[in-house]
């Protein structure tokens, strides 16, 4: 989880203008830390601003839900963060969380080890 957490921070550092201007980005996600067994927390309005929410069972993960000024779109990001995890990155799987469903129970559904995956709400992939 440790390269996806450098990669998110990374993602979403300000860059900066050919004429040295500011340009702000925002996060491109942020990790929340859930218990495997929890169902999945309301992020209804976390996901109505833009930000996306990435799952994990990894402890110690408190998001911010800054605006993702200068980000793609919500839904691009997800599956961006999925083919991601597809390509052979060294990142963990990802799994789409259904409303009220625990991470385990989505892992175990993709038949994933939910030791090894991160989840993002559904409704992340439909904004």
């Amino acid at each position: 989880m440790t390269m996806l957490s450098d990669w998110l921070k990374e993602s979403g550092k300000d860059r900066v203008s050919p004429f040295g201007d500011r340009i702000p980005v925002g996060p491109y996600g942020e990790l929340l830390s859930v218990g495997l067994d929890d169902p999945a927390p309301d992020l209804t309005a976390e996901i109505a601003l833009g930000c996306l929410p990435v799952l994990t069972a990894e402890a110690g993960h408190v998001p911010t839900w800054a605006t993702p000024e200068g980000q793609p779109r919500l839904s691009d990001r997800a599956a961006h963060l999925r083919w991601l995890a597809g390509a052979g990155r060294g990142f963990p799987a990802v799994v789409m969380v259904a409303a009220g469903q625990t991470l385990r129970q989505a892992c175990n559904a993709a038949d994933v080890d939910p030791a090894a995956c991160m989840g993002i709400p559904a409704a992340a992939f439909a904004e």
